[in-house]
């Protein structure tokens, strides 16, 4: 692996993966993409560059996006 492939990605370009499972996740209510949001959102929490308010947000909302994976039905859509 070479060094870009290994350095954290920008909080900007999880923030925009984030919400693009969101999005995704409204349209299918696919426990998959309910589990993706909540790691990536527990990602952010982590995030060296993140803004504290940014991680609380996400620390938060990580929780209920794990409870809403645990609740939901996995589909057969193709995200």
């Amino acid at each position: 692996m070479d060094a870009v492939s290994c350095s954290p990605s920008r909080v900007e370009t999880v923030i925009a993966a984030t919400l693009y499972l969101m999005n995704a996740y409204r349209r299918t209510r696919c426990s998959r993409l309910a589990a993706c949001v909540a790691a990536h959102l527990v990602y952010l929490t982590r995030h060296q560059d993140a803004d504290p308010l940014i991680r609380a947000v996400c620390r938060e909302m990580s929780d209920e996006w794990r409870t809403v994976a645990e609740t939901s039905r996995p589909c057969q859509a193709v995200h």
